[in-house]
C-alpha cells in the first residue's frame, strides 16, 4: 500500500513539472537552432585546438598580439585617465584664478567706493572750512516761510558763468539727471526768475535744445547760436533798475 501511494506520488510531482509534456513548435524550433548553434561552436572551437596542436607558433603569435593590443589599450588608457586629470588640475587652477579676479575686482570697487566718499567729504570739509575761517560774505536772495529748495543743496553747488560773444551767461551746476535738474527750475521760477531753463552739456560742450528754451516757445526755433544772438534785442538800461535780460 505505501509503495502504491510512492508511486502515484512520484507521477503527480512529474506532472506539475511538466515532465512528459509535449514542446510547442516555437519551444521545439528554438531549441533545435540552439543545438545547432552549440555544435557549430564546438565543432569551431576544435577546428582552432586542432590548428594550434599541428601550429603551435601560430598560437603563440595570436597570444602574443592578444598581449600587445591589451597593453596598447592599458596604455592607452593611462593615457586618457592622465589627461582626464590634467583637464581637472587646469580647470581647477582656472577656477582660482576667476575667484582671484572677483575677489581683485571687490576690493578695488570697495576701495573706489571709499575714495568717492572722501572726495565727496574733501569737497564738503572744503567749503564748510572756506566760510568757516576768516572773514566772508554771502549774498542773500531771499528769505522765505512757506518756500523750500533745500533739498537741491544737499550736495554742493556751483553758481558760476560763461562768456558767450561778449554776453555773460550764469549757471548753476552740475545736477545728476534732467529730472531733478526739471525741478530745481520750477522751483526758482517760483522767485520770480522765469526764464530759467535746463541746458545740456556732453562732456562739457553745451548742446542747444532750442524748444527747452522759454523764449522761443511759440516762435520760431533759431537754426545756430548765431542765429539766436542776432534776434537779441538790446535791454534797456534805466536809472533805476537792469531790466533783467534772456538767457540763451
Amino acid at each position: 500500500m505505501k509503495k502504491a501511494f510512492t508511486v502515484v506520488a512520484l507521477i503527480a510531482l512529474l506532472f506539475s513539472t511538466g515532465y512528459g509534456q509535449k514542446p510547442s513548435k516555437e519551444e521545439a524550433r528554438q531549441k533545435k537552432e540552439d543545438a545547432k548553434k552549440n555544435k557549430e561552436e564546438l565543432k569551431k572551437i576544435k577546428d582552432e585546438l586542432k590548428n594550434y596542436l599541428k601550429h603551435p607558433e601560430q598560437y603563440k603569435a595570436k597570444m602574443e598580439g592578444n598581449q600587445t593590443d591589451k597593453d596598447s589599450s592599458d596604455a592607452q588608457l593611462s593615457r586618457l585617465k592622465a589627461d582626464l586629470k590634467t583637464s581637472q588640475d587646469n580647470e581647477t587652477e582656472l577656477q582660482k584664478k576667476v575667484a582671484a579676479n572677483d575677489e581683485q575686482t571687490k576690493t578695488l570697487q570697495d576701495e573706489n567706493a571709499k575714495l568717492n566718499e572722501a572726495v565727496t567729504a574733501a569737497k564738503e570739509s572744503d567749503m564748510k572750512s572756506a566760510t568757516a575761517k576768516g572773514t566772508v560774505y554771502k549774498v542773500q536772495l531771499g528769505m522765505y516761510k512757506g518756500f523750500n529748495i533745500n533739498k537741491y543743496f544737499d550736495q554742493p553747488r556751483y553758481i558760476g558763468y560763461e562768456q558767450v560773444d561778449g554776453m555773460n551767461r550764469y549757471v548753476i551746476s552740475y545736477f545728476p539727471d534732467q529730472e531733478t535738474a526739471l525741478k530745481f527750475v520750477a522751483d526758482i521760477r517760483k522767485l520770480g526768475i522765469k526764464q530759467a531753463f535746463v541746458a545740456k552739456y556732453i562732456d562739457g560742450t553745451r548742446v542747444y535744445e532750442w524748444s527747452e528754451n522759454p523764449k522761443y516757445k511759440g516762435k520760431k526755433i533759431p537754426e545756430s547760436l548765431e542765429d539766436a544772438l542776432g534776434t537779441n534785442k538790446p535791454a534797456k538800461k534805466s536809472k533805476k533798475h537792469i531790466k533783467e535780460q534772456a538767457p540763451e
